[in-house]
């Protein structure tokens, strides 16, 4: 920790969620930020300063309030205590894909949504000009109920399928995080994908933390198997990353907010996808930030400082690559007969491995996380194929 950075503000933290991120607990451990736990997750360190339910709500009334939480399930105790004001109808635009959406038509004005309720999403029908369409949860998380639907002839059994999902899923998590009310139904745009950390600090700056590609097995994969970041990831995204955040927290006053923001690049334009409140990426994503850079992003946020990204990206012709791997529950696991042989998967990566954080997989849909290193991007897409139902072993 830079010892010349003091935290500013009122600073809180909500913390839940099956997997902690290490860069996170030692950064309110340094801070002293208080912490709200909203279960199940992990037991945290007993140096970390604990909130009641009443100090916790009591904390987010005020107007000045810093908040960043780690998992989406923090968000349902955030909207019920949060009072009527700007901060709430803020996290509310940003919580629902199609209001997002509207908030950046002015920049996309020619692409093609709709928001559609379950009730009518057999009745939709393919505009003429448009070939392939994502469907997805107006309020959802972590790729649950996404689907690239390619053609009219696809979209009963594309829609079919969302509905599953998100039936199966909802099931362990509350209505803040994903529900099934409405959808989001946009045209697709071919390209790469990323996501980026950052937030808006006191002056209303867009400030950002850490860059990551998201790459796909194939055109129909939705899922968060593989992130990684270098030195050329962030350089080439960072400006027009920046230009749409800045023109985002400008229309809506954003000050001391920190987001997960998604979007992809297409023929050199930058796309938003969506941008999930209050938080950073979760699962301990950002860690591969601190692999890669060298700095901690909490650090960052709780000082509200901005990595100084000229001298960082200097010399970037040739950097190694910093992953996250997700190791995804197969379809066919059963708790009560099957267990996870953790030491196979951390084995596949050998001397690439820095890190495992194990899951739990009666809360979540995966059951760990690893973070690597490689010399190639090729090394890192390898990782697409893993086969998850190798790792599945039968109880005895």
């Amino acid at each position: 920790m830079n010892e010349n950075i003091k935290p500013t503000g009122l600073n809180c933290c909500f913390i839940s969620g099956p997997v902690h991120s290490p860069i996170l607990l030692r950064a309110i451990q340094q801070w002293d930020i208080p912490t709200y736990i909203q279960p199940p997750t992990p037991t945290l360190p007993e140096t970390i300063n604990i909130l009641t339910d009443t100090q916790a709500a009591s904390s987010i009334q005020d107007k000045n309030a810093v908040v960043i939480i780690n998992w989406e399930a923090s968000l349902s105790f955030i909207l019920e205590n949060l009072p009527q004001q700007q901060r709430l109808n803020q996290v509310n635009t940003f919580k629902n894909k199609a209001t997002f959406r509207k908030l950046v038509k002015e920049l996309y004005p020619n692409l093609f949504y709709v928001e559609l309720t379950r009730d009518t999403l057999q009745d939709f029908r393919f505009p003429e000009e448009v070939e392939t369409v994502v469907i997805k949860p107006n309020i959802g998380t972590a790729s649950i109920g996404i689907r690239t639907v390619h053609g009219q002839k696809e979209w009963l059994k594309a829609v079919d399928l969302v509905l599953k999902d998100i039936d199966i899923a909802k099931e362990h998590m509350n209505p803040a995080m994903l529900n099934d009310s409405s959808f989001l139904v946009e045209e697709f745009i071919d390209g790469d994908e990323f996501a980026c950390d950052g937030f808006w600090d006191a002056n209303g700056k867009t400030v950002i933390t850490g860059i990551y590609q998201h790459p796909f097995a194939s055109n129909s994969d939705v899922s968060d198997t593989v992130y990684y970041t270098s030195k050329q990831v962030v350089a080439q995204t960072i400006e027009p990353t920046i230009q749409v955040l800045q023109h985002i927290g400008t229309k809506l006053e954003m000050r001391r907010f920190p987001f997960h923001f998604e979007f992809k690049l297409s023929n050199g334009n930058l796309f938003p996808i969506e941008l999930n409140p209050l938080r950073f990426g979760q699962v301990a994503l950002p860690d591969i930030t601190e692999y890669a850079f060298g700095f901690n992003p909490y650090d960052l946020f709780f000082a509200d400082k901005s990595p100084d990204w000229d001298s960082l990206l200097g010399n970037s012709n040739y950097s190694q690559i910093y992953a996250f791997i997700l190791a995804s529950l197969p379809p066919k696991y059963e708790s009560e007969k099957n267990w996870f042989d953790e030491q196979s998967f951390c084995n596949t990566f050998g001397n690439k491995l820095l890190n495992y954080l194990p899951s739990n997989p009666e809360i979540t849909p995966f059951f760990g996380v690893a973070h690597i290193v490689a010399d190639k991007v090729e090394d890192v897409l390898a990782y697409l194929e893993l086969d998850f139902d190798s790792f599945l072993k039968i109880r005895e």
